[in-house]
């Protein structure tokens, strides 16, 4: 079944699946284009080769090392020649999702899975316990300990959570009663328990420009269990968040998403896990964040008047920005509040929790190489990302901070709590 959609009825079966890994798969080894983008290409091509170039010999161990070491980066969907509307309507992302989808359903979800998938729990009890929580992220015998429990590695630098989510404190904010226009912002879970000053910068730049916020964060989008092939909880948090969000929409709004995945996740994800008009006025109605500012100065809208240049900006472009065809936004906006950016195209290796976990810690190194390296190279004043994880992958490599580009934004205004 050619790039089947959820809703096709084969969809989780495993006869299915396995006649589309084959055919896939022979069109790939044939192609080899993807080759230096992750470890799946390398992994399959190696595997394809022992068997005299025939895929549908591979051994169940083999492909499901191809599908393991696929951590959604969805760079080779737009870097492959054959993706839809192709004939051949090659999707190797959403079949890696796919596989992930029956392997769960015929096994289950590892409990490791399903705790880190869980970033609502977890981020609100980390925020009531902030103080504790932060400080035993930093204790060595406790992330061993959650190493074994989570799979996490224990060299992985943990996010340091807030005393309590961003969005309450959005709500308790008077909003501009002169504005010309009203966003919600979809704080993501990571900006909401523990990167608040990307949604307070938000806020800040955006009503400075007449533009009034509201908070909108219901639950997590869902990526998390999407990739860890919960496919049920996927929905359950997607239905959640439509339903709190399309009302939104009708009266008006747009929703702005600081992170890439979970941009993402809204605007091409929901309209799959979700076959309703509401999930598509969503994914229709969705902007990331860059995009929107974007916008708003390609229309005039957006006050120039800054007050401090931020030197030389290295500036690196998620993956999951990429995948969504929007262009170089959040560059092209960071050259006007610096004297140059460097723009750095490589992969933080991260994704998710692929590149925290244990198993792959050491493989997710290799790839965030050339990242680091350009970075270094670069000899930047600053350093920003639009992707959350990737700043953290950054931190942990150089020592040095990674903010959201909003962040250098407010900066450039001048304004006091930058």
């Amino acid at each position: 079944m050619k790039n089947a959609s959820l809703s096709d009825p084969g969809f989780l079966e495993r006869s299915d699946l396995d006649g589309e890994l084959t055919r896939v798969f022979e069109k790939c080894h044939d192609c080899r284009r993807c080759l230096p983008l992750c470890p799946s290409f390398p992994s399959l091509f190696r595997a394809i080769d022992r068997h005299e170039q025939e895929a549908a010999l591979l051994t169940d161990a083999e492909r499901r090392e191809v599908i393991d070491l696929c951590y959604q980066c969805k760079l080779c969907y737009n870097h492959c020649p054959y993706h839809p509307p192709h004939d051949w309507e090659i999707d190797f992302p959403k079949l890696m999702t796919r596989a992930k989808l029956v392997q769960a359903r015929e096994e289950g979800i590892a409990f490791s899975e399903r705790i880190g998938a869980r970033q609502d729990l977890m981020g609100k009890l980390s925020c009531r316990t902030a103080p504790v929580t932060n400080a035993a992220f930093k204790n060595r015998a406790t992330r061993l300990l959650m190493e074994k429990a989570t799979g996490i590695d224990r060299r992985w630098i943990m996010p340091t959570y807030e005393s309590r989510p961003v969005s309450h404190e959005i709500r308790q904010r008077a909003p501009r009663a002169d504005a010309a226009e009203r966003v919600v912002l979809f704080t993501t879970c990571f900006v909401e328990y523990s990167e608040a000053e990307t949604a307070r910068a938000a806020v800040d730049v955006l009503e400075h420009n007449g533009i009034a916020v509201e908070a909108g964060y219901e639950a997590c989008c869902g990526a998390p269990f999407l990739h860890g092939g919960d496919l049920e909880n996927a929905r359950k948090n997607a239905r959640k968040v439509i339903a709190q969000l399309a009302p939104r929409v009708r009266e008006g709004r747009k929703i702005l998403v600081p992170g890439p995945t979970c941009s993402y996740q809204l605007k091409l994800e929901y309209p799959e896990l979700v076959d309703s008009d509401d999930a598509r006025l969503v994914a229709e109605n969705t902007l990331d964040l860059g995009e929107y500012v974007f916008k708003l100065a390609a229309a005039k809208k957006l006050d120039r008047e800054f007050k401090t240049k931020l030197g030389r900006i290295a500036y690196h472009l998620p993956c999951h920005l990429k995948a969504q065809n929007i262009g170089f936004r959040s560059k092209q906006i960071l050259g006007l509040v610096s004297d140059d950016v460097v723009l750095i195209e490589a992969c933080s290796g991260v994704d998710g929790t692929w590149g925290m976990k244990a198993r792959y810690y050491d493989e997710s190194q290799k790839i965030c190489d050339g990242l680091i390296r350009s970075i270094v190279e670069s000899e930047p004043d600053r350093i920003a990302t639009d992707c959350p994880l990737a700043a953290l992958r950054i931190l942990e490599r150089t020592g040095r901070s990674a903010v959201h580009p909003i962040v250098l934004l407010r900066e450039a205004y001048g304004f006091e709590d930058a």
